[in-house]
């Protein structure tokens, strides 16, 4: 008779190839959450198969419905529909009742899965240059209503190409593309990194300089790698985020902007996804805080004439 090994339970249970994954829990006294009680009515009592998926019977009906709605990866299983043929090594993702109230997908409102999966994505960080020296020259009512307004149209560029704002940092933003595995995810978020550049040079650059008297500008960064993504938070707080190295690389290639006097840098696997595209000023090798060798970055200055006809046209259509 083939064996689970449940983790982080350290415990082995045998079952037969009729009986579910949460049964077997159950019978062997583990504290196996389900909240709807076995019936694939939430998600409460998934497992992440580390080892032998191709021991777990195929999805039914049931099952996909819920993974397609909740994006999970092929190593997310439900428990009360999964059977198995051979020894598997599981574990548990909801351990206990506040877990449950944390991570049961289906409650009204919940918009992305909230399930940790390795996902390629870009990347972007915006961030406000010489904020300190900005927040200190101005009073604070009009630093507060300058970031709103900084905010509002980079939310908005982000949104209007695809992407989700995942954090803010105090004087910039993270957001993510591909999060739906867009196949044009490093193209999005270049796209929305041009529209930032584009908005501040023609609005909020002149209007600061106007009112106060003081410069304003801004440094953008994309790298395109593999990330760990979910959701975090509930209800209307609800974001999806990512960490990851890919997200720690495009935090540092947007602060080399600073010391190459650029403005929007991407990594290489980026340029690939998107060269032909987009025009490219200088390519620079740099050395990144904490990683090793040094990496060649390209500065992106705008998009070939031909892909914003196409976008303009789409816009109006």
């Amino acid at each position: 008779m083939p064996r689970i090994l449940f983790l982080p339970d350290q415990q082995y249970v045998e079952a037969s190839d009729l009986e579910s994954v949460l049964s077997a829990a159950l019978r062997g006294g583990i504290p196996h959450t389900n909240e709807c009680g076995g019936n694939a009515r939430c998600s409460t009592c998934r497992v992440l198969v580390l080892n032998g998926l191709q021991f777990c019977s195929p999805r039914n009906e049931k099952e996909q419905a819920l993974a397609k709605q909740l994006h999970f990866g092929e190593r997310v299983r439900l428990a009360c529909q999964t059977t198995i043929v051979g020894n598997v090594t599981l574990r548990r993702l909801v351990l206990d009742a506040k877990d449950a109230g944390l991570t049961d997908q289906r409650k009204e409102g919940t918009t992305h899965g909230s399930v940790g999966e390795e996902r390629q994505i870009a990347i972007l960080f915006v961030d406000i240059r010489g904020s300190t020296r900005f927040a200190e020259s101005v009073p604070p009512f009009d630093v507060i209503h300058v970031l709103r307004r900084f905010y509002h149209h980079m939310e908005r560029a982000v949104m209007d190409n695809g992407g989700h704002v995942a954090c803010y940092t105090g004087d910039g933003l993270m957001a993510l593309f591909g999060v739906e595995r867009s196949e044009c995810a490093p193209l999005e978020a270049v796209m929305a990194g041009l529209d930032m550049l584009r908005y501040v040079k023609e609005d909020l650059q002149p209007y600061v300089k106007r009112l106060f008297q003081c410069s304003f500008g801004i440094g953008v960064g994309v790298h395109f790698g593999e990330a760990i993504v979910g959701t975090v938070g509930g209800g209307p707080q609800e974001r999806v985020t990512a960490i990851g190295d890919a997200v720690n690389i495009a935090n540092r290639i947007e602060r080399a902007n600073k010391r190459a006097g650029t403005e929007f840098l991407v990594s290489d696997a980026v340029l690939g996804a998107i060269e032909g595209q987009v025009r490219l000023g200088r390519a620079i090798s740099v050395k990144l805080p904490g990683k090793t060798g040094k990496h060649a970055l390209h500065e992106v200055v705008g998009v070939r004439m031909a892909r914003r006809k196409r976008r303009a046209s789409s816009l109006m259509s």
